[in-house]
């Protein structure tokens, strides 16, 4: 499979990914990777009704991804979702190719300390932050954007706006 575009989105699924980043890539399928939606029948359900006739999905636990993509020879573009930077570090550390990553919507929500704004769309918290230089470290090329025609933000731009 050829990874045309990997990005971390807390929703998943949505408007976005099929109006906008589906024809950016020319992917002719999604795969999530998240062990929480690989493991809840209905969070599976709900991904798959959003999207349109004739595209694939999988969803996968992190460990079946790297067996996945570890054991194909397809040239298929695809697009691959993640939930957070977290998620994103330990499947690079778990052995995924290391890609370019695109940081789309990371949300306000279930943080012990708080998160900070830094764009419309991005909320940061220091554990976030680690995650993303360690992706970085590894060797993927890092961009901030919600959808494909916004003018891409680099990290050190962001570092900047969270201090």
């Amino acid at each position: 499979m050829n990874i045309k575009v990997f990005r971390i989105d807390d929703r998943l699924i949505h408007g976005q990914i099929i109006t906008r980043w589906m024809g950016y890539a020319e992917a002719k399928a999604i795969i999530v990777i998240d062990d929480k939606a690989a493991s809840d029948p209905t969070q599976q359900m709900l991904l798959k009704f959003a999207v349109p006739g004739g595209t694939g999905v999988e969803i996968l636990s992190k460990q079946a991804a790297i067996e996945r993509f570890a054991g194909d020879t397809s040239d298929m573009n695809v697009l691959v979702l993640v939930r957070n930077p977290a998620e994103a570090s330990a499947l690079f550390d778990m052995g995924f190719p290391v890609c370019n990553v695109n940081i789309g919507n990371v949300s306000n929500t279930s943080s012990a300390t708080g998160r900070k704004k830094i764009l419309d769309y991005l909320y940061l918290e220091e554990k976030d932050i680690e995650a993303l230089s360690a992706i970085e470290a590894a060797g993927a090329a890092l961009d901030f954007r919600a959808v494909p025609t916004e003018q891409p933000k680099s990290f050190a731009d962001i570092v900047a706006k969270y201090k």
